[in-house]
């Protein structure tokens, strides 16, 4: 599979790079191909993603030491989503399909959120087993959007909140701890359909 990679030391970045915090770009990723996006200069950047194709492309954000996967999940046809990336990380858009994708891709410079302590992590998958997307909001971190029969990889700290909407409320679905394992897949719409019994909706 050929990997082109774009990084803020490109020259397809020219002018704005030197006087911007925050741009967009439009590429398009050939069939079977992916592509790398590593901004150095940026301790952390947002990046907003806009599928412009009815194919769905996969999302990932990888360790640049050893290729470790620290969150993913799928774009699915004409979606978009916004996704985190450190320093320490670079973002991999990979297309698996038949057709070419196009993509609209904006790229902000963001803070770094501060912690006192390092805290224990979960790296985890978000499964959705049905036929319906499940849009879920991990705050500060991304807001995957589960198409159906689709896995979202995290790696997520104890404490986090993972959140879904039901009309114009938002609710948490469920909070990292200990009994969630390394490796654990977590069925998605078992969990959903569980805490709306227990709220009610």
């Amino acid at each position: 599979m050929k990997t082109v990679k774009i990084s803020s030391l490109a020259f397809v970045l020219l002018t704005c790079f030197a006087a911007c915090k925050n741009y967009q770009l439009s590429v398009q990723i050939p069939a079977k191909e992916q592509l790398v996006l590593d901004y150095p200069n940026y301790d952390v950047f947002t990046a907003s993603l806009q599928n412009r194709s009815l194919s769905k492309l996969e999302v990932k954000v990888v360790s640049k030491k050893g290729e470790e996967r620290i969150r993913s999940f799928g774009l699915g046809a004409m979606a978009t989503e916004k996704v985190r990336v450190e320093k320490e990380n670079q973002l991999v858009l990979l297309n698996n399909g038949k057709q070419s994708i196009k993509l609209r891709v904006g790229i902000e410079e963001s803070t770094r959120k501060k912690t006192t302590k390092k805290g224990l992590y979960r790296s985890f998958t978000l499964k959705n087993k049905g036929d319906k997307s499940i849009p879920l909001l991990i705050p500060n971190v991304m807001n995957p959007n589960l198409s159906p029969d689709s896995e979202s990889g995290v790696n997520l700290k104890v404490g986090q909140q993972i959140l879904f909407k039901s009309g114009f409320k938002k609710y948490v679905l469920l909070t990292v701890d200990e009994n969630i394992n390394n490796g654990d897949v977590l069925n998605v719409l078992e969990l959903l359909a569980q805490r709306k019994k227990e709220l009610g909706l």
